[in-house]
């Protein structure tokens, strides 16, 4: 089992360090070079990545790996074209002040008041460690790139891409709980 996991493992950092450039540049392309959605070529070749480690035993022996990681991020890609698409009708953003609508009646209620950003981004981002903080500056806000960050952190970019997965993750959750106990 442990030398398994080991080839899983060799298999998977292999499988980033061939692909990874080219699987951003497509993510890119698919972006068309905007300058502003940068974050988003990231981001879906970070997800293509993670959603290629969850599936590691299944491409270990898939015929057309690379085929799989392209098809993952257009799908990506596509659905983050989605997501900002729903988020520009139910969201104005104003002075620093964020004002959220929606379709759904309960949910209206809930949203329709306006909260100060900065407010809740000092409360969110408060349950970071140190670490997870430092490394949310450095790629949310300074834009720097998971091969920036590989070499900033000496952390291989799949280190960098399961732990940026975890800040993401981290947050929402407590996104979620701060929205629920209103």
């Amino acid at each position: 089992m442990q030398t398994r996991n080991k080839q899983q493992d060799v298999f998977y950092e292999q499988l980033c360090q061939k692909n990874i450039k080219n699987i951003y540049r497509y993510c890119a392309r698919l972006t068309k070079g905007q300058t502003q959605l940068t974050d988003i070529a990231e981001e879906c070749t970070q997800n293509t990545f993670l959603e290629a480690r969850k599936q590691i035993v299944k491409l270990q022996t898939h015929p057309n790996v690379e085929g799989w990681l392209y098809v993952t991020a257009k799908n990506l890609v596509r659905n983050s074209y989605r997501g900002m698409y729903i988020k520009r009708k139910h969201e104005i953003v104003f002075d620093d002040k964020i004002q959220l609508f929606s379709d759904d009646n309960e949910l209206a209620a809930c949203l329709e008041e306006t909260y100060d950003i900065k407010e809740l981004s000092e409360k969110v981002l408060s349950v970071l460690s140190e670490d997870e903080n430092n490394l949310y500056n450095d790629y949310f806000r300074d834009r720097m790139s998971i091969l920036e960050l590989a070499e900033k952190y000496h952390i291989s970019s799949t280190a960098v891409t399961t732990r940026i997965y975890r800040v993401k993750k981290k947050l929402t959750n407590v996104i979620k709980d701060y929205f629920k106990n209103i």
